[in-house]
């Protein structure tokens, strides 16, 4: 639910330290600089995605290794996930005509609060699922139990794919679109 009220830069400022905590030289999307930081939110979610995707292959490589058939399949599963959340990522679209890139529509304080603070979900959703799956490698170093793994593996998996779910409504957010509700 969004809310129609005075949004000032003030109201931005948390989620733009947490970026900036994340990506060093990020400054929002000012005038001059939109396509800069777009580049770097995009970067960074890459970066994540693909550290997350190393764990993944290197629990997928040891399980497969030791015959634990079934964690490797479901790494492997993981690894498909983010194959497709880093091509998403990599492709996604910026800077189309009518979108907030293109100059063509007035900028609002509300539009830049809304995707710095989409951003920052975003990111820190990835880096959540790169933490899961750290635990899941450590996990299975230490012996751990193949439930435990694999439901931690699992768990990587549905923060990448909801990861996935939540940067494609990035691209409403950038050509102003809301998404319309489908009737059953």
């Amino acid at each position: 639910m969004v809310l129609n009220m005075v949004v000032t830069p003030i109201d931005a400022l948390p989620y733009l330290r947490g970026l900036q905590a994340v990506l060093a030289g990020y400054e929002g999307y000012t005038k001059g600089k939109r396509r800069a930081a777009d580049k770097a939110v995009r970067n960074e979610l890459i970066r994540a995605a693909r550290r997350t995707r190393n764990h993944m292959t290197n629990l997928h490589d040891a399980a497969a290794t030791a015959s634990r058939i079934e964690l490797a399949i479901a790494a492997k599963r993981c690894c498909s996930t983010l194959d497709v959340f880093i091509e998403d990522v990599s492709k996604a679209s910026s800077g189309l005509s009518r979108s907030f890139f293109s100059g063509q529509r007035i900028l609002r304080n509300s539009d830049l609060k809304r995707l710095i603070h989409h951003d920052h979900q975003v990111i820190t959703m990835v880096t959540k699922a790169t933490n899961i799956a750290n635990a899941a490698e450590r996990e299975y170093a230490h012996q751990g139990q193949s439930d435990e793994v694999k439901s931690l593996i699992l768990r990587c998996q549905q923060m990448v794919t909801s990861s996935g779910g939540l940067f494609s409504e990035r691209t409403m957010i950038l050509d102003g679109l809301k998404q319309k509700k489908r009737r059953k």
